[in-house]
């Protein structure tokens, strides 16, 4: 039996969800909590195989609490089941050590599935969570060396110029990377064009 704890706050959600699951025969509910205080003391009371995590909860940020979490049962899987269907969180989630990503409009045996394969070792992406991911990948735009260590150092807060006597560049050629970074991320300044870095996690 895969034993599980469910943190999310809506209560009616989540008894749906325990009893459906259990129902399966292969799976054991031992938790059902609504806040991150009560998370942590769940998952190091009962140390489950699976977590399924919340971004939303009543005290707090699921995606936030992630790492402390993991460190908190190392053992324990993290499945982050939300309604947030963006790229970014996906992309963060598995940064800060979620083992699967499933969105809350998936039908009942996908999220089955995704306990089974997380609970064997290996990583789940829901299908409707892989297509954003597919297809934030193919917008991302793509970057030269150089224009990535311009990027980097942009993102850090330096100026050109400072950049160009770091690389021991031209300022004009500095200049020009610039450019044409701002043209790759359709940006018409070097904060829009810093601000999209981040959030696209490109650096």
């Amino acid at each position: 039996m895969i034993s599980v704890i469910i943190a999310d706050d809506h209560t009616m959600l989540v008894q749906a969800l325990s009893v459906a699951l259990q129902k399966s025969g292969e799976l054991e509910v031992t938790g059902e909590v609504s806040t991150l205080k009560d998370t942590f003391s769940a998952v190091e009371e009962k140390k489950p195989d699976v977590l399924l995590l919340d971004i939303a909860l009543q005290d707090g940020d699921g995606l936030e609490a992630l790492p402390k979490l993991k460190k908190a049962v190392p053992e324990m899987k993290i499945i982050m089941l939300t309604m947030y269907a963006e790229a970014a969180m996906i992309e963060c989630a598995i940064e800060k050590g979620a083992e699967g990503y499933v969105l809350k409009n998936g039908d009942g045996e996908e999220l089955l599935e995704a306990i089974r394969q997380v609970a064997a070792g290996n990583r789940y992406i829901s299908k409707a969570a892989e297509v954003l991911l597919q297809d934030n990948k193919e917008k991302m735009p793509q970057l030269t060396k150089r224009e990535h260590e311009i990027l980097e150092l942009l993102v850090e807060g330096m100026t050109m110029k400072e950049i160009a006597d770091k690389l021991c560049l031209a300022f004009e050629t500095v200049h020009s990377y610039t450019k044409a970074l701002h043209q790759k991320f359709d940006v018409n300044n070097i904060a829009s064009l810093v601000k999209k870095a981040i959030e696209w996690h490109i650096v």
